[in-house]
């Protein structure tokens, strides 16, 4: 199973003088930072994490601001000041915003600790998460969710016109509603965890809902 996009480090030291390629970062962190996480970027801070502080931070936080105004579409993130070891310093967070992919000329995304232009399986990939269903999902991966089948529409007729509901299984054999692991998505397909077996279904079968009493999200799979 492919790696999702975001899979790697998504933290970042910067000195003042090493801020050529700013572009590119703020890009790759927006198309790899996972829903509801963060990447962080520190502009003061060496490798090893040593301190050597800004001279302007109002300077660098100028910079970024216009960098950023550069990525399209707009990337979400907040720059603010602090200080350590008494040198200040600039923190800049970048947020998952669903719009990915960002553009600053490429799509960067991050390996490890270096940023790399994105090959096309990884491109694709941000596109898919852009649609409606697979953004939602994409928000869950990783979480607990309720898979159930889908019993709203599944009526069929008896001699004499008498109406009674199919209830359908879970492939394999599984009954619903249960609750599960959301491993991955993408355009095609959903893959849960069900106890200690994974599942797979096609991503056409479905239907989104919300499960009040867990307070997640819910599965609906049309046979």
């Amino acid at each position: 199973m492919a790696n999702l996009p975001w899979e790697d480090s998504l933290l970042e030291r910067k000195v003042e003088s090493d801020l050529k390629d700013l572009l590119k970062t703020l890009v790759a962190f927006a198309n790899s930072v996972k829903p509801g996480h963060t990447a962080t970027l520190l502009i003061g801070e060496k490798n090893d994490g040593s301190i050597q502080g800004v001279k302007n931070p109002e300077n660098i936080q100028k910079s970024v601001r216009e960098i950023a105004d550069k990525i399209y579409p707009l990337i979400l993130y907040k720059s603010f000041v602090y200080e350590k070891e008494g040198k200040t310093c600039v923190r800049v967070e970048i947020e998952y915003n669903g719009e990915t992919p960002h553009f600053g000329g490429a799509a960067w995304v991050r390996h490890g600790s270096a940023t790399k232009e994105a090959s096309d399986e990884v491109f694709q990939k941000l596109i898919e998460f852009r649609l409606g269903k697979v953004k939602e999902l994409a928000m869950w991966v990783d979480k607990d969710v309720i898979v159930e089948p889908d019993t709203g529409t599944l009526m069929d007729s008896r001699e004499g016109g008498e109406n009674y509901m199919v209830i359908p299984r879970l492939s394999p054999n599984i009954r619903g509603p249960r609750k599960a692991t959301l491993l991955f998505v993408n355009n095609f397909w959903v893959t849960f965890k069900l106890k200690d077996r994974q599942y797979s279904e096609p991503l056409e079968k479905i239907i989104l809902s919300w499960d009040n009493d867990h307070r997640s999200l819910k599965l609906l799979l049309k046979p």
